[in-house]
């Protein structure tokens, strides 16, 4: 298998987590600030769960230029800042967004974009170490529904890296659900402050994500997707179940959600009007 050089721009959890499974055939160089920084600097980066070792991954505070790739991870309202970094070095490098939320692509619109989706859950243990708590799925393929070579060549590479990756011609439908999906796992899991399998678990919660997924469901058959939301989230809760969802993370951390991108968009039916007013109000600490 050729190498690719890698660089993951957001190397935060779920960042770390990609890298760390990329770098095991590929050159990889995670872009990550701080505490976390300092640590993979210093002692390595520390994977543990469905992904265990200690990676000595080159790290870095900015990104230097000349990769064939950039996965970008930031969260979604890191994006403009992580467009004025990048374009400083920018070469017409493939651009890999595996963000979460509506309307990143178009914000990505002066890079060559390869939009992508993935499940795998992750979490931040501390600086230097972090969880991969979920094994899911991971898509890719290009905005257009063009059927490329090199999607393809891509997709093998992270496969045979050990992230199993598929590529599709409905990529950014498949972005919409993900964003319904974590509509619904995201915002219950922030306001109760629980792990994602506490939804399956209680019948309460259970309910309410019902209630939640319907108007979802309904929303997006009126942009002609048909997917039946409940279902979805049932699959990524289970497997998933040990993980903390990022907005439950960003709220014990006292630091901005992503619930502009991800909750907002939905925001004209009630139980997600309420929802994303209940997580604007936990941002407040």
């Amino acid at each position: 298998m050729k190498k690719i050089r890698v660089a993951v721009f957001g190397a935060g959890s779920l960042g770390s987590v990609l890298g760390a499974i990329l770098a095991k055939r590929n050159d990889v160089l995670l872009i990550t600030r701080g505490e976390h920084y300092r640590a993979i600097k210093e002692n390595g980066l520390r994977v543990e769960g469905f992904t265990e070792g200690l990676f000595n991954i080159p790290v870095a505070e900015h990104y230097p230029g000349g990769y064939d790739i950039i996965i970008l991870a930031v969260k979604a309202y890191q994006t403009e800042e992580a467009i004025r970094e990048i374009k400083m070095e920018y070469k017409d490098e493939i651009l890999i967004t595996f963000q979460n939320g509506v309307g990143i692509v178009d914000m990505l619109k002066d890079f060559d974009v390869i939009p992508g989706v993935t499940t795998h859950g992750a979490m931040l243990i501390s600086p230097g170490i972090v969880k991969h708590a979920g094994y899911g799925d991971t898509f890719i393929g290009e905005k257009s529904g063009e059927l490329t070579e090199r999607v393809f060549e891509i997709a093998k590479n992270f496969t045979e890296s050990g992230l199993k990756t598929e590529v599709v011609n409905d990529i950014m439908e498949r972005r919409w659900v993900k964003a319904a999906v974590n509509a619904v796992i995201n915002p219950l899991t922030a306001i109760f402050s629980i792990k994602n399998g506490e939804i399956w678990n209680d019948d309460n919660l259970r309910s309410i994500a019902k209630c939640m997924s319907e108007e979802l469901s309904l929303f997006l058959q009126k942009k002609g997707i048909n997917e039946d939301v409940y279902s979805l989230v049932q699959d990524v809760v289970l497997k998933t179940r040990d993980n903390e969802s990022s907005m439950l993370q960003d709220i014990k951390r006292g630091r901005k959600t992503e619930a502009d991108y991800i909750i907002k968009p939905f925001s004209n039916s009630k139980c997600m009007y309420i929802l994303y007013k209940m997580i604007k109000y936990l941002e407040k600490g």
